[in-house]
């Protein structure tokens, strides 16, 4: 059998990188990395090709998928819908148009909104989502919410890792929704909400620890979590180890949502990420996610919750899940034809053992007991 070729659109990215390094797991796979430029530094294995093109050029996306068993959307931001020079849904558009299987990193509440439409119309398997958020949220909640009567809350809460530089979408996603309003479930009410508000403190199994969190901007989970199990309130929030940095980004969003000032705030992206690599020569390589489901059994209050951590390159966890489609794609185990459910297309032991592959550490916490290793 040949290898199979998987088209990674954005795959010199932050996040690319890291999906195109989950697929080299398989000696079967060969990549096809879809930039704007050649790769820097480049890419070390000889099962890694470069393709110029963009996401927002879909007559060359087309060209590119001739022979390609999936393609892997990487390339944010995905906040912009699709408008005059700019298509984030150009690689789903593409591969709807081919007959190919997609999956997308996408985050962002209208483009998972966006791409779970145009997916009505594909042949092959469209994952839309296969990130933290929704797609890992979404496996995690179902699981943990298996038999309670009622879901009262899901609250997810994410500690990436500050020693590796994120590229300038990240940014430019993250300076955009700071203090932009919108509605959010708190308590079964809509309620308007801005984006880096609400801060708390979290405690995060180890290596990570104590962190203060904000609530992130506008995400795809407030529709898959509230279709999924109703919750009461949803919140999504994450912080970085350094306390005063999650404080200013707090106050620059809580001035925002004040004034409505800096309008634009795409000029302020490169300011940030400068103080972003500064700190992170300090900074750790460790990052963690948790999931916590309260809600009702048998007439009692219950809670539950899953963690998970890497001791190192921290920033990849937001990637796994998208490595992880692609090798149930290639081996059969997913062939859902138009939009996959993103809550069961994974049974929970498949998730958690595909996750300690992969070096992820997986911990539980029931009501208030201290972090302890995942033993099934």
């Amino acid at each position: 059998m040949g290898e199979s070729n998987i088209v990674v659109v954005g795959g010199s990215g932050f996040y690319g990188r890291y999906v195109v390094a989950d697929l080299l797991r398989r000696p079967d796979v060969r990549v096809t990395v879809v930039s704007r430029s050649a790769p820097r530094p480049a890419f070390a294995s000889d099962r890694v090709h470069w393709a110029a093109g963009d996401r927002d050029a879909p007559e060359r996306l087309a060209e590119l998928l001739g022979d390609a068993a999936a393609v892997v959307h990487c390339a944010g931001p995905f906040q912009a819908l699709d408008g005059p020079g700019s298509h984030p849904l150009g690689p789903l558009r593409a591969a709807v148009s081919a007959g190919v299987p997609y999956v997308d990193i996408g985050e962002d509440r209208a483009f998972v909104r966006a791409a779970s439409t145009l997916a009505r119309s594909a042949t092959a398997p469209v994952l839309t989502g296969a990130s933290v958020v929704p797609g890992l949220q979404a496996l995690i909640v179902h699981d943990l919410a298996h038999g309670m009567d009622r879901v009262d809350t899901v609250l997810c809460c994410a500690a990436p890792d500050t020693r590796r530089h994120r590229g300038p979408a990240m940014f430019e996603a993250m300076m955009h929704g700071a203090g932009l309003p919108f509605t959010a479930p708190r308590g079964g009410v809509p309620t308007v909400v801005h984006g880096w508000s609400e801060p708390e403190w979290t405690l995060f199994p180890p290596p990570v620890g104590r962190r203060l969190v904000h609530q992130v901007y506008e995400m795809a989970d407030l529709d898959v979590l509230a279709d999924l199990c109703g919750a009461g309130t949803i919140a999504f929030k994450a912080g970085t180890e350094f306390t005063s940095v999650n404080r200013a980004l707090g106050l620059f969003a809580a001035l925002r949502a004040r004034t409505g000032r800096p309008r634009a705030t795409r000029h302020w992206t490169s300011l940030v990420r400068a103080v972003s690599w500064l700190v992170g020569r300090v900074g750790d390589e460790a990052g963690g996610f948790t999931v916590t489901v309260s809600g009702e059994r048998g007439g009692r209050p219950i809670t539950r919750r899953l963690g998970m951590t890497a001791r190192q390159d921290g920033g990849r966890i937001p990637s796994l899940l998208a490595g992880i489609a692609v090798d149930h794609l290639l081996s059969g185990r997913l062939h859902t034809a138009g939009l996959v459910p993103l809550h069961s297309w994974l049974a929970p032991h498949e998730l958690r053992t595909a996750l300690r592959e992969r070096g992820i550490s997986l911990w539980r916490r029931d009501d208030e007991d201290e972090w302890r290793p995942w033993q099934e």
